[in-house]
């Protein structure tokens, strides 16, 4: 008799123990999906479940793979490649494949380092995560090679998602001069558009930052005028500058 009231008196410890410990967890995850929702946007947050559940169903550790996959099936996305002429079915596939057959070495604190680095980016800038900061670090770090399938890119589907739209034409029909003009994003670097205007426009540097801090708090920045031909030289030459680096500038031209 005395054994069993023992063993019970053991077991309500172990229980209340139990309880308390999975009330402590759940405490936890309620503070650390509210420390998430003000950190990552809406779709952020959507597609770091989906990559933890491709993880964890497959029983791998978080990778850059399955952040690149969650992104992919995202709706905006998904819209986004078939506009910029991206097969999404051979991609998805392509995706299927690389998780089933992911390097069982990969490194297993990779996927939350990108996270880290995608998150760094945004409070740079003083906002949430989005989708195109994963992609930029995904394209920085070489995990986006399965989006450069022509004529789609990683370059490119950032640019959409960032901007709303592809790259204007560098080019204005009839017009001997035009103005080139930058726009501003949350996303390309100060010290890039000052790199831009010094090495490829030629500007001395206290201008071009000038021009960088106006693009920044005006939203746009004229950068000069110049004869047509030229204009589209040059912009031609920071687009690929920009696609090298992994920024998604906007740069055009317009009427004097």
């Amino acid at each position: 008799m005395e054994a069993i009231v023992l063993l019970v008196s053991a077991f309500g410890a172990s229980g209340a123990l139990w309880a308390w410990q999975n009330r402590a967890r759940m405490r936890e995850d309620a503070a650390r999906k509210k420390q998430i929702a003000t950190m990552l946007d809406e779709s952020m947050q959507v597609a770091l479940e989906l990559a933890k559940h491709a993880a964890s169903t497959r029983n791998q550790p978080l990778a850059p793979l399955h952040v690149l996959y969650a992104i992919v099936q995202d709706e905006a996305v998904a819209a986004a490649i078939d506009e910029l002429g991206g097969d999404r079915a051979a991609l998805d596939n392509a995706l299927d494949n690389a998780l089933d057959t992911l390097d069982p070495r990969t490194d297993p604190r990779a996927g939350k380092q990108l996270l880290g680095s995608g998150l760094g980016l945004a409070h740079a800038t003083g906002r949430m995560m989005t989708l195109a900061d994963a992609l930029i670090m995904l394209d920085r770090t070489g995990h986006a090679k399965l989006l450069d399938a022509p004529p789609l890119s990683a370059h490119a589907l950032v640019f959409r998602l960032v901007h709303g739209t592809t790259p204007p034409e560098a080019t204005l029909p009839r017009e001997t001069h035009v103005h080139v003009v930058l726009r501003n994003d949350d996303y390309t670097t100060q010290d890039f558009v000052v790199h831009v205007l010094r090495d490829v426009f030629a500007l001395p540097e206290a201008e071009a930052v000038t021009k960088m801090r106006a693009t920044h708090e005006t939203g746009r920045a004229i950068v000069g005028r110049y004869a047509a031909a030229v204009a589209k030289d040059k912009i031609e030459q920071v687009r690929r500058d920009a696609a090298k680096h992994h920024m998604p500038l906007w740069i055009e031209v317009e009427v004097c």
